[in-house]
């Protein structure tokens, strides 16, 4: 039976035609210049399906998007927000349920195009605070949030288009608590003919527009030899033998009847602190990078402290976990990937911390007047995949799709102190390393899929870049890095 669509009398006198308004604008670094980005006011028509029928529903999307992307680099739109004007006979729906205020979530689907390629990605979790509908006429509601990246694999111009919402209505007592039903929800399709053209933007690329692994790896060039401290084995080799050199000359002027010279025994000051982190993976088999992050870490500095007057060193050991809604990993992120030899992709992936916390190994060297300071940190991750569209076709990889083992992690950084340079663990700043990929296993319900994703994503050659905001200690109350900052990944 054909579904009934009743019309209210409203709709959004707030433009005489969609389009795109130009104005500088402030944007994240990396992803456009802030001269570039496009400040977006669309009014997008619906028709949605609610249980008791079809109405007309007004959506205004708005926020700042990029004019220009690189081939190969995350494009990222800024936070996006949609202003639903929900109809009156909805309203006296949820006010028959007893509800006295209503929130919503959006989940609006964003087609992407570059030439002939295309993929939809799902902009989903854009939530809207409860407003109260009792006595309104009419009510908007405002849903916003961030969006995930995209990666457009070839340079020349690209569309971003709205198509299907999906709406999600949470209806609510005076004293707060859920009505019943609890959610109302509502398929929209967007009425004939209406333009859902977001943005346009121009693609550039060439090699050396993407993101490259630099010319020298920031970790060891070789193995550390037996013997050398666990703190020690990710040092650059000179340095390494620099302090061998300096441990050896120690113990050979020491006196044989006399304890080891050096270390002194270790001390522990275990200090609590948080701080976040962000940045970009490249994935090398899809011709792109996928933004991580912002994602909270919580810290304990000092779990050991070791001075070394042999080598004129001290050596600092500490931990982190990540912390995302109660969990050990870092907040989910989508991407979006065109054109990269295998299918327009989109994908969800969960970085999950398994194991102990992650390891952070600072050591600096006294005997230089700038203090520098070197640092790895190693943690163990599992990499998750779900919600994977091919070609804007869901592939359902089940709720199991992770690589066969975790992925060791580890990240280089070198500051100095004296002047303050470079990354350190108090001040942040910058590190970087690869990751390795491992082959996929559970991924697939009614077929096996892992081989298509191991074969799509896993392999070496990913360069990862992150981006350390400072540290907030929690017994300093008076430092300006209280509470915890998120930074800007650099790339």
């Amino acid at each position: 039976m054909a579904a009934h669509v009743r019309r209210t009398a409203r709709r959004s006198s707030r433009f005489a035609a969609g389009g795109l308004l130009i104005a500088a604008a402030t944007f994240l670094p990396g992803a456009a210049s802030a001269a570039d980005a496009q400040e977006v006011e669309v009014p997008l028509d619906y028709t949605c399906q609610f249980p008791s029928g079809g109405y007309a529903l007004t959506a205004v999307l708005s926020g700042r998007v990029p004019a220009d992307a690189t081939a190969g680099v995350p494009f990222e739109p800024g936070e996006i927000a949609l202003d639903l004007d929900v109809p009156r006979p909805v309203l006296d729906e949820l006010a028959g349920l007893g509800a006295a205020s209503v929130s919503a979530r959006a989940d609006l689907s964003v087609l992407h195009r570059s030439g002939e390629d295309s993929a939809t990605a799902v902009w989903n979790g854009l939530e809207a605070p409860a407003q109260e509908i009792t006595g309104q006429d009419e009510v908007t509601l405002r849903a916003s949030g961030d969006v995930p990246t995209a990666t457009f694999g070839a340079p020349g111009t690209a569309t971003l288009s709205a198509s299907d919402l999906k709406l999600t209505l949470s209806p609510l007592r005076a004293d707060g608590s859920p009505a019943a039903p609890a959610a109302t929800e509502a398929e929209c399709r967007l009425d004939e003919g209406a333009d859902g053209t977001l943005a346009t933007v121009a693609v550039g690329g060439g090699e050396t527009d993407r993101p490259s692994e630099p010319a020298e790896p920031s970790g060891p060039a070789e193995p550390a030899p037996s013997g050398t401290p666990d703190a020690e084995r990710e040092l650059p080799p000179d340095l390494r033998r620099q302090l061998d050199a300096a441990r050896q000359e120690a113990a050979a002027d020491a006196d044989p009847d006399s304890p080891e010279p050096c270390p002194y025994p270790p001390f522990e000051l275990p200090t609590p602190a948080d701080t976040f982190v962000a940045g970009y993976s490249n994935v090398a088999k899809m011709d792109g990078a996928a933004l991580l992050g912002p994602a909270r870490l919580d810290v304990t500095l000092m779990k050991k402290y070791i001075a070394d007057p042999c080598t004129n060193t001290f050596t600092s050991l500490s931990e982190a976990d990540f912390e995302y809604e109660g969990r050990r990993q870092m907040p989910p992120a989508q991407a979006t990937f065109l054109t990269y030899g295998f299918m327009p992709t989109t994908a969800t992936m969960e970085l999950v911390q398994v194991g102990p916390p992650a390891d952070i190994v600072s050591v600096s060297v006294n005997s230089d007047p700038a203090i520098p300071e070197y640092t790895t940190v190693t943690a163990y991750l599992d990499i998750r995949i779900k919600d994977v569209r091919v070609n804007g076709v869901p592939l359902d990889v089940g709720t199991g799709c992770h690589t066969v083992k975790p992925v060791k992690q580890v990240l280089h950084a070198f500051g100095t102190s004296n002047p303050p340079s470079g990354y350190t663990v108090n001040r942040g700043g910058t590190m970087d390393g690869e990751t390795y990929v491992p082959a996929f296993t559970g991924c697939g319900v009614d077929e096996d899929l892992s081989p298509m994703l191991t074969a799509a994503i896993s392999g070496g050659g990913n360069y990862i870049k992150i981006t350390q905001a400072p540290l907030c200690v929690f017994n300093d109350t008076e430092s300006p890095d209280c509470p915890a900052k998120k930074p800007v990944p650099e790339r």
